[in-house]
């Protein structure tokens, strides 16, 4: 999954509007085609969007996996392994 594709799963979560323009802007054009501050404001107004790597084993988190990894706190094999220990 690229990066426009995560853009187009979260776009409609965003609250700031211009953060969501400037998202939409991505989705149509690329991340590469926006200009250095358009690019800035994205990543800051995403943070609460992104998880780059899971804090728990430090693997690295792909945007397929990220919304799950974000909503549960990790990702999703150090999940698999919290629920089996809870069953032991």
């Amino acid at each position: 999954m690229t990066f426009e594709n995560y853009l187009r799963q979260i776009v409609n979560d965003i609250d700031d509007q211009s953060v969501q323009g400037i998202a939409r802007k991505a989705i149509d054009i690329g991340f590469e085609g926006l200009t250095d501050r358009q690019k800035y404001t994205l990543e800051e107004g995403i943070s609460d969007f992104i998880m780059s790597e899971c804090p728990y084993c430090e693997d690295e988190i792909n945007y397929e996996d990220m919304q799950f990894a974000i909503h549960n706190g990790k990702c999703s094999f150090c999940e698999h392994r919290w629920n089996k220990m809870q069953a032991e």
